[in-house]
């Protein structure tokens, strides 16, 4: 009897959850989201402005469309102007003729081929402080991958700098890590179905070639022009002041960034580029939304973080415009953490067949000029 029983409830919801209909309904569309990014700064132009339109969930690219043909011009409070010129498509740069002054106000227009404007609000330019100081620290780390912990080690990287003379100083640092990568492009090789042995096809900018015969013996024939690359690491989320922070109109031991440690990043020595910028009320606002949605994107407990806006709105149309162009005094400090300053010796080279640009984000075979 028990038996029966239990087929006979197994059939039942059997029947039951076989009988259960997908629901489909249509989804509004979202609205059109034009996104504004730009800035002036104290330092000589050329300035950017990019503008694009936000992606729709149901895009299959990751790329943002831009907004093409648009007239983007600056202007100043005091009745300057210069236009933009697109450069890139939704690349918009200045010439050079206007530069930030501390204590003027600046903002931009844009008007679309079809007629819509868009305008920024004022935004004034503040002093900063200087950066007085860059150190850096050692941390030992480990990472869970599934199959076990491995070696997660970073330097943790911290500045002093003068708070400046406002009540208010509302301040961002902005972190830029630039290293230099090798890699082997000649030792690259494809393994086919049929010959299972692996072949060697070196790249052809690897200056390297298969030589006649039997083999596969590489050669020579011209310098490398893939080999040597020159990487940038930015930063996740905005780095920001806050008044407890301040002691004696100094902002003192602030954590701004982590430079990882391994064979690439350290193959020869690594420069940390530091930027203090001053900022209005309303960027250091709008920075703190985005701050806010990057560092709690990962967990479902998050708490709202409001909606990020920015101070760019339409004039003549009712399209939703994300985004900020706002006016920044900017203070500089670099410094070299080198190879030798890792605590432990790293393995000598690591092994990359392939071009640097491939392998390395963010990367190139320019020698920036601020490499030493």
């Amino acid at each position: 009897m028990k038996k029966r029983t239990v087929i006979l409830l197994v059939y039942s919801l059997t029947f039951f959850l076989g009988c259960v209909d997908s629901i489909n309904f249509e989804v509004p569309p979202a609205d059109e989201q034009i996104v504004v990014e730009g800035s002036i700064t104290t330092d000589p132009g050329p300035y950017t402005v990019k503008v694009t339109k936000a992606l729709d969930l149901n895009e299959d690219t990751v790329r943002a469309s831009p907004v093409e043909q648009m007239k983007v011009v600056l202007h100043d409070d005091i009745g300057n102007s210069e236009d933009f010129v697109e450069t890139l498509p939704g690349v918009y740069v200045t010439n050079g003729a206007m530069q930030g002054e501390v204590g003027r106000s600046y903002h931009i227009t844009m008007e679309t081929i079809d007629g819509k404007k868009y305008e920024s609000e004022s935004d004034e330019l503040f002093p900063v402080g200087e950066i007085t100081d860059i150190r850096y620290e050692y941390e030992a780390r480990l990472k869970d991958e599934g199959f076990g912990e491995i070696t997660d080690d970073v330097f943790n990287i911290y500045v002093d700098s003068e708070a400046g003379v406002s009540d208010e100083n509302y301040v961002r640092w902005k972190f830029r890590g630039l290293y230099k990568v090798e890699t082997n492009p000649e030792l690259k090789v494809e393994i086919l179905p049929a010959y299972p042995i692996p072949r060697p096809i070196p790249l052809p900018c690897s200056g390297y070639i298969v030589l006649p015969g039997p083999g596969n013996r590489l050669g020579k024939v011209d310098e490398c022009t893939c080999c040597t690359c020159y990487a940038y690491q930015y930063e996740e989320y905005p780095q920001l002041s806050d008044d407890q922070l301040v002691s004696g109109n100094q902002f003192n031991n602030i954590k701004v960034a982590e430079v990882p440690i391994d064979v690439g990043t350290f193959y020869e020595k690594y420069l940390v580029t530091i930027e203090q910028m001053s900022m209005t009320r309303n960027a250091f606002d709008f920075f703190r939304l985005v701050r806010s949605q990057k560092t709690n994107a990962s967990s479902i407990f998050q708490p709202p973080s409001g909606e990020i806006r920015g101070n760019v709105k339409p004039t003549n149309n009712n399209d939703t415009v994300i985004g900020l162009f706002w006016a920044t005094s900017i203070k500089k400090k670099s410094m070299y953490i080198y190879r030798e300053d890792v605590p432990y010796p790293l393995t000598e080279k690591f092994l990359v067949p392939d071009a640097c640009y491939n392998f390395y984000p963010n990367s190139s075979t320019f020698k920036p000029a601020e490499w030493d």
